[in-house]
């Protein structure tokens, strides 16, 4: 183990006693702010923002940071009952 290899293992441990961190899975009905809670956890628009139903067709990802906490979060498609196989696909993600 050289000099790096150590100094990250020690910070890794004395940062691994106050640093929290977590997944949050936004699911719910289409259309009712998924999306749009996502974007203002993050501060960013990551995820896109129309009144059509059914915009998200993947996941995706946004990372928060802080001084002591890491949040992933995860913004889904709305949850339905497939009518067709790309709603049948897009329900993988949920």
């Amino acid at each position: 183990m050289g000099f790096s290899a150590h100094f990250w293992f020690r910070s890794f441990v004395l940062m691994e006693k106050s640093h929290k961190s977590g997944f949050v899975n936004i699911i719910g009905n289409p259309n009712v702010g998924k999306s749009t809670l996502m974007n203002a956890f993050v501060g960013e628009k990551l995820s896109i923002i129309t009144s059509k139903a059914q915009t998200t067709r993947h996941r995706i990802l946004g990372i928060v940071n802080g001084d002591d906490f890491q949040i992933v979060l995860s913004d889904t498609p709305g949850i339905i009952k497939p009518a067709y196989e790309m709603q049948n696909a897009m329900m993988d993600f949920v």
